[in-house]
Order: structure tokens, then C-alpha cells, then sequence
């Protein structure tokens, strides 16, 4: 039974490759099964070692016309996903009296740093604009959408290159805890941006086009890469007795969250066995769980052979002595941003904990170990795996270098 300070989560905004909406739009697009990954359309690629990408359309039809003209693009990604969370909760923005904020990137708003150098670069201090200026900061974003919904509480940006969103989530979590916010708007928020794409590539994180075929293909032998996406996704996390007051519908408990640091392997670096999972232990035991209990997990899989390999390691160590628990991630989806940790969360919610399944890799053909979650054959049309009965999901984030974070939901069931 969850304590009187326990989180729920009761909000779902979502900003992804796969659609734009709340977390009937997220089940809705996850059941097709089909990713989104395509070639990018918004900038060339030519020359470039990569040319596939988790693109987002315009969403300036979904803002006023004067944000739309203000608002970087990847704010307005934000500020969407924020107010598609609140109305998904049932909650108007400005009426919650403390709304606290952590939102996390892996870049920032690069579109607009990049713009800032240029002007200099071409003109001198004289094209160095000061409207652009303001975003540059890594956290413009938040106080974007701070602005946007009306947010008085704590606000907190999380920066790191992989794994910021579930960071956020457990920042989020220990702020509603310890009592500093009753409702925190949480996840992530990363924009393709060609400069960046391009040097990403260039160094080989990303799955090359050439000898091919370039994909994200986590936990396959035939792993070369990740595929780059953009979005944001936010949830809204709350204290349960609010949650209760209010007949909120709650999507899941968060029983346990941990972060931590281990030191784990960069894309291409050497992959060593023995990987100390206290992270994802600390969770579970945060959340009065035992390694038997995990339904399925949810891990980063970005298509990095030896970070998938680390992941997979720290998973199979933090179930001992039960076997490795069903196995997916979203990135083949959608791509690998900022936004994904709190997508993984909003699945694992709806899908596994609400519907049994578990969302298939696509493209799994020669597995790592023969006991990951297998591919869907035939496509969409097949039933999903399913998780083990009764257990609670695991959603796990792991960053190039060991930035590590583990956030255990359980069954709204639980909440009532």
C-alpha cells in the first residue's frame, strides 16, 4: 500500500515522431507498432554519415499566434507538451498553486546558440542579437514553459547527453516527497538540429548510411548506431493525496527512484562485464520490491553495442536470482532525445501496467541473448509480448559515461 507522500502520475503530454497529444495518442500510435524513424525532410543531409532521424512537425497551430512567432521551436515543443499534461490531469494551468518543473536535455535549444555565434561570426558585436541571447541558456526552456502554464513552484533544468528525462523524474519525485511541491510537471525535450546532427555523426554515434542499413536496432547483434529524434514529453506527477482529493485518474505509482553514477562505457568504447547495479536496487527497495516482482523493463537501448551491452549487464545483476524480465525501448520508435525517458514512463504506464503488454522491438532479429522480448512478426497486427503477471515495470536510463537513473511504477490499482 502506497504512503501518504507516495507520487502518481496523472498526466501524459507528448511531443514525439510518433504524434502529438496526451497518453491516448501515445497507446493509440505504440498499438500500430510502425516506427517513425524516416529520413530527415527539415535540413540536408547530404554528405553526412547519417540520414535518418525522429522528426516533429510544425506544432505552431497549436500555440497563439505571438508564441508561435517568440517561442524557439523547441520551446514550443515544451510549452505543448506541458499543457497537453495538465489538460490530460485535469488541470488548468495557473490553478495549481505550487506547480514545481524539472525538465531535462540533452542539447538545449542549439537552433538558437547557433544563430547567436553566427550573427557574430558574420557581423561582429554588432550581430549579436539580444532577443536571441535568452535562449541559449539551457534552461530557457523551462522558464518557457513556467511562463506558459503559470508555474510558482521549484524549477530545476536537468543537461546531460543521455538519460535527462528519467533524471528529471526522480529530481521530481524527491521534490514531492520531501514536500517542496505537491504537482510537478516532468520529463524531457531535445530538437534536431542540423550543425549538431552532423558533428554527431561525424563522430560515429549515430548508425552510418553507408556501408548500411543505417537504423537503431538496440540489443541485435547488427547494432551500429542510434538514430537521433526531437520532442518533448512531459507527465504530471503528483502527491497521492492530492491526486485523491482532486478523483484524479492515475496512471501509475512511482514506488521507487534512484540516480546515481557508475562507470559505464561511452558509444564506442570497450564493454566490461561486471557492472554494480545499486541504482536500479536502490529503487526497488525504495519501492519494498524484490528483484522477482519486475514485470518488464524499459532500458534506453540507443543502438550503442557496448552501452546496450552495460545496460543489459546491470539489468540481469539487479534481478538476481530471478531471470532477466521482459525487455524493451522506445528508441527504434522515435529516436533518441531528451523527451524518451518520460515516453518510456508514459508506455510502461498505459501499456504494460494498464493493458498487459509489452511494446516489441521492431526490427529484433538476431538477438543479443535469446531471452529479450522477441520482435512482432507480421507487423502490427499481432498481439505484443507480455510482461510477468503482477509485476511492477521498471524504467531504466543509462548516459554515455554512467549517469545513471531508475524510476519502479507500479499498478494504479495500488493508488486506490
Amino acid at each position: 500500500m502506497p504512503s501518504e507522500r507516495a507520487v502518481v502520475v496523472t498526466g501524459i503530454g507528448s511531443v514525439s515522431a510518433l504524434g502529438v497529444g496526451g497518453g491516448a495518442t501515445v497507446a493509440a500510435a505504440l498499438a500500430r507498432g510502425v516506427p517513425a524513424v524516416a529520413p530527415i525532410r527539415a535540413f540536408s543531409t547530404d554528405g553526412a554519415a547519417s540520414h535518418l532521424g525522429g522528426e516533429v512537425g510544425d506544432v505552431g497551430d497549436r500555440l497563439g499566434p505571438d508564441e508561435a512567432r517568440r517561442l524557439p521551436r523547441v520551446s514550443q515543443f515544451a510549452v505543448v507538451a506541458a499543457r497537453l499534461a495538465l489538460a490530460d490531469a485535469g488541470l488548468e494551468a495557473g490553478a495549481v498553486p505550487a506547480l514545481g518543473i524539472v525538465l531535462g536535455s540533452h542539447w538545449g535549444d542549439f537552433r538558437s546558440s547557433e544563430t547567436f555565434a553566427s550573427g557574430y561570426l558574420s557581423r561582429g558585436p554588432l550581430g549579436l542579437s539580444p532577443l536571441v541571447f535568452p535562449s541559449t541558456v539551457m534552461n530557457a526552456m523551462g522558464a518557457h514553459v513556467a511562463m506558459a502554464v503559470g508555474a510558482r513552484g521549484p524549477m530545476l533544468t536537468l543537461n546531460q547527453p543521455g538519460g535527462a528525462a528519467e533524471a528529471a523524474i526522480v529530481r521530481a519525485t524527491a521534490f514531492i516527497v520531501a514536500g517542496r511541491a505537491d504537482v510537478v510537471l516532468a520529463g524531457g525535450v531535445d530538437e534536431l538540429c542540423e550543425v549538431l546532427f552532423r558533428e554527431i555523426a561525424r563522430v560515429g554515434i549515430t548508425s552510418p548510411a553507408d556501408p548500411g542499413p543505417e537504423g537503431c536496432r538496440p540489443f541485435d547483434r547488427r547494432a551500429d548506431g542510434t538514430v537521433l529524434g526531437e520532442g518533448a514529453t512531459l507527465l504530471v506527477l503528483e502527491a497521492l493525496p492530492a491526486a485523491r482529493t482532486r478523483g484524479a485518474r492515475i496512471y501509475a505509482v512511482v514506488e521507487g527512484a534512484a540516480s546515481g553514477g557508475i562507470r559505464a562505457p561511452a558509444y564506442r568504447a570497450p564493454h566490461k562485464a561486471r557492472r554494480d547495479p545499486a541504482v536500479i536496487r536502490r529503487a526497488l527497495v525504495q519501492a519494498g520490491r524484490q528483484p522477482g516482482e519486475i514485470g518488464a523493463a524499459y532500458l534506453t537501448g540507443s543502438g550503442s553495442p557496448t552501452l546496450d551491452a552495460c545496460e543489459l549487464d546491470l539489468l540481469e545483476a539487479a534481478s538476481r536470482p530471478a531471470p532477466l524480465p521482459p525487455v524493451t525501448a522506445l528508441t527504434p520508435f522515435v529516436g533518441d532525445h531528451a523527451g524518451l525517458g518520460a515516453l518510456r514512463v508514459a508506455v510502461a504506464a498505459i501499456v504494460t501496467l494498464g493493458q498487459g503488454r509489452v511494446p516489441p522491438l521492431p526490427d529484433l532479429r538476431v538477438p543479443v541473448r535469446p531471452d529479450l522480448v522477441p520482435s512482432r512478426p507480421g507487423g502490427g497486427s499481432e498481439p505484443a509480448p507480455r510482461g510477468r503477471p503482477g509485476g511492477v515495470v521498471l524504467v531504466h536510463g543509462l548516459a554515455p559515461g554512467g549517469s545513471e537513473a531508475a524510476v519502479v511504477l507500479g499498478p494504479a490499482g495500488g493508488a486506490a
